[in-house]
């Protein structure tokens, strides 16, 4: 949910393997795929080898970047995941990044298949590699330097393994289990009717009123009533939260289990496989399951005039 994962590693490192064991095409922009729409393989004369490879073109590379940009903030704008294809070694190109990140709300994560990759064994994945992903063993050179220069991520993104990507794409509950009180106010209270808030108790908002007198608090989390809100003002579609050793969700609609399943547990804590939907789709209407798998409260099933007192 609002979430962006660059792929970091020089040619060879695993990418695209990546991509495709975690059945991640549908949500990847590959910048050598965009560079081929651009133009076709060309061809590049390797002296020591007396070689002649079909490559990716390179001369399309501005335009491939703008490419690049304008879908990643195209996909930003909707909420939706978005992993990008790339080297994306040097800091700076991490750092390109930022401005969307703030303007949408977004988390960013750096996927690093740097770390258990040598020189030698990128080189040697290279010269063995599809025939036109072949890249110039120089460039392999370069890449692998400027990682072993500057390995670390931005503060402001995450760093993560491979074998972490399960765990970003998961939502975490809000343990809550520290307040004495849990408050849903309906789209349609009163504002005579408002509870007052207290640092005690957390309190969930689908009320523009009570949103606009409150939300900036930090117990208070405004939750979105419309695709709209959701998309274009960054309310939450939904909170997952623990609250006395029970697990909950709160949102506008009844959530499927489809979107939140597989649900990992562990040490009492639950997390939810929700990343890799959009913010919208958990504002779409669907028929409710039988049996759902977390206990749920929705605001199309409240009186929409009452407070709700969780516990």
């Amino acid at each position: 949910m609002r979430k962006i994962f660059l792929l970091r590693g020089a040619p060879g490192s695993g990418k695209s393997s990546f991509i495709a064991r975690h059945h991640l095409q549908p949500y990847a922009i590959s910048r050598d795929q965009i560079r081929l729409l651009l133009a076709d393989l060309t061809v590049y004369y390797q002296e020591e080898a007396d070689y002649l490879h079909q490559v990716i073109p390179r001369h399309v590379t501005v335009q491939t970047q703008k490419m690049v940009d304008n879908l990643v903030e195209h996909k930003m704008s909707y909420g939706e995941t978005v992993i990008v294809d790339g080297t994306h070694i040097v800091p700076s190109a991490i750092e390109h990044f930022k401005p969307w990140v703030d303007k949408y709300h977004y988390e960013l994560f750096v996927v690093d298949l740097m770390q258990h990759n040598t020189l030698e064994s990128l080189l040697k994945r290279n010269q063995t590699r599809m025939h036109y992903d072949w890249v110039k063993p120089e460039i392999v050179k370069q890449m692998y330097r400027s990682y072993e220069a500057h390995p670390e991520v931005p503060s402001w993104a995450h760093g993560i393994v491979p074998n972490q990507m399960e765990k970003a794409l998961q939502q975490k509950e809000s343990n809550l289990d520290r307040y004495s009180h849990v408050i849903a106010v309906p789209d349609q209270v009163k504002e005579e009717d408002f509870p007052h808030v207290h640092i005690s108790n957390f309190y969930f908002s689908f009320n523009d009123k009570f949103t606009e007198k409150y939300g900036s608090y930090r117990n208070v989390v405004t939750i979105a009533k419309t695709e709209e809100e959701a998309v274009q003002e960054f309310k939450l579609p939904y909170f997952v939260f623990k609250f006395h050793h029970k697990h909950f969700l709160i949102s506008a609609y009844p959530i499927r289990n489809e979107m939140l399943d597989p649900i990992k547990k562990v040490h009492g804590v639950w997390s939810y496989t929700t990343g890799l939907y959009n913010v919208a789709d958990y504002l779409k209407e669907f028929p409710e399951n039988k049996q759902q798998h977390v206990h749920q409260f929705n605001l199309s099933k409240l009186d929409p005039t009452r407070l709700l007192h969780i516990w």
